[in-house]
């Protein structure tokens, strides 16, 4: 689901910078279990919330909503012939 994969690079993003989640969720005015919810992907994360949670975390909107490179193209393509149905 999209918000879990939002949720893990809003964690990965407070960990680079050695923050906690009480230290976040201070920063941006909400509390822990609100934070631990966004990054389990369990609560609704609204586009103002995030783009709050980016200008703190000092990322670009972009890290949070663009798909990671994680899969290489090729890998999909050859993925995609296997696999024409789909």
């Amino acid at each position: 689901m999209v918000y879990r994969s939002i949720g893990t690079r809003i964690q990965e993003a407070r960990q680079e910078l050695g923050l906690t989640q009480q230290e976040l969720a201070s920063r941006l005015g909400c509390t822990q279990a609100a934070l631990s919810n966004y990054e389990l992907g369990k609560r609704r994360l609204y586009l103002t919330n995030l783009e709050q949670i980016a200008s703190v975390l000092g990322k670009p909107l972009s890290y949070f909503t663009e798909p990671s490179a994680s899969i290489d193209e090729s890998d999909a393509q050859s993925w995609l012939y296997r696999n024409p149905q789909r």
